[in-house]
């Protein structure tokens, strides 16, 4: 299962972190909750910034992954399995935090990380993780939150993850789609 969410993911995951050494000098734009857009598809519905995109969506039986960008460096994840074959959230959260230590970053690396739960929030329950992404001798701390509850049939997985500078951008983007995820009333 993590090893389709690492081959869906890497890519994204590639450009996100070479994209750090841009955090010096602050790219990201705030998220702006005016008029959000909003998703609606593969039974489930949220909203979104209407500064963030999704430029990625694949849907199987088995496994729904939704990659969101910011107008910066953040990003969103949404994965779904079915409930009666997900992993718990600390399992989740410390396969992809491993897979994504391992992840070669072309003139960095990605420091040992620190996970610790936080109180649920919306029905969600969650993981802190903080971590420092090293590129050319920069380093820069970031934050990645991972989120689960079941929704209908599935169990959901949201990540979000944003150097902590950049957070108070972007948390309000998040918790949009945090606040909103519910399962699709259309048929």
């Amino acid at each position: 299962m993590l090893k389709r969410l690492y081959a869906l993911c890497s890519t994204p995951l590639i450009s996100f972190w070479s994209g750090c050494f841009d955090e010096t000098f602050d790219l990201t734009e705030a998220a702006d909750l005016t008029d959000p857009q909003e998703y609606n598809s593969n039974q489930i519905f949220f909203k979104y910034p209407k500064n963030w995109e999704i430029s990625a969506d694949s849907n199987t039986t088995a496994f729904h992954n939704i990659y969101m960008q910011t107008q910066g460096e953040a990003m969103v994840i949404y994965q779904s399995y079915p409930s009666d074959v997900a992993e718990s959230l600390t399992t989740f959260s410390k396969d992809f935090s491993e897979k994504m230590t391992q992840t070669e970053i072309p003139l960095g690396e990605i420091s040992k990380s620190e996970l610790k739960a936080i109180p649920k929030v919306a029905g969600f329950e969650g993981i802190e993780e903080t971590f420092d992404i090293s590129i050319i001798g920069i380093s820069v701390p970031h934050k990645r939150i991972f989120l689960s509850k079941k929704i209908a049939d599935r169990q959901v997985f949201l990540i979000y993850q944003a150097a902590i500078e950049d957070h108070p951008q972007t948390e309000s983007g998040f918790n949009l789609i945090r606040d909103t995820l519910k399962e699709s009333e259309r048929s």
